[in-house]
C-alpha cells in the first residue's frame, strides 16, 4: 500500500538505526526522502540502497542542532522538489546523563 505517495520528507539521523529503517519505511510508502545525518558515507550508503530498491531517495549533511543548516536544508528540498511534506526529527546523541524529564533544563536539550 502505497500511503505517501507525491509526499516529500526529511529524515534526520537517517544513516543507522531508527532514521534508517523510517527511511526506507517511507519510501516503500511512496515518498521522496531526504535522509539527513551527519555521518556522510553511512548516509550515502542507506540513500544509495533505498534507491537501488527502487525509491527515491538522497542524502544530504544536516547537524540538526545548527538553525543555519537547518534552514539551507529546508530551502534545498523546497527548491528540489517543491515541497516539504513531513519531518521526522529522529537524530539525537545519548548524554550519557539518566533521569526524569522534569529534571532537564532547556539548556540540556540544547
Amino acid at each position: 500500500m502505497n500511503r505517501l505517495p507525491g509526499k516529500t520528507a526529511i529524515i534526520t539521523g537517517a544513516a543507522g538505526g531508527m532514521g534508517a529503517a523510517e527511511a526506507r519505511l517511507f519510501a516503500e510508502q511512496g515518498a521522496t526522502v531526504v535522509l539527513t545525518d551527519v555521518q556522510d558515507e553511512l548516509g550515502h550508503k542507506v540513500a544509495a540502497e533505498i534507491a537501488a530498491s527502487g525509491g527515491v531517495a538522497v542524502y544530504r549533511r544536516l547537524n540538526v542542532s545548527d538553525e543555519s543548516e537547518w534552514e539551507e536544508t529546508v530551502g534545498w528540498v523546497e527548491a528540489q522538489y517543491g515541497r516539504l511534506d513531513v519531518v521526522v526529527n529522529n537524530a539525537g546523541i545519548f548524554s550519557g546523563r539518566m533521569g526524569r524529564l522534569s529534571d532537564y533544563t532547556e539548556q540540556d536539550w540544547d
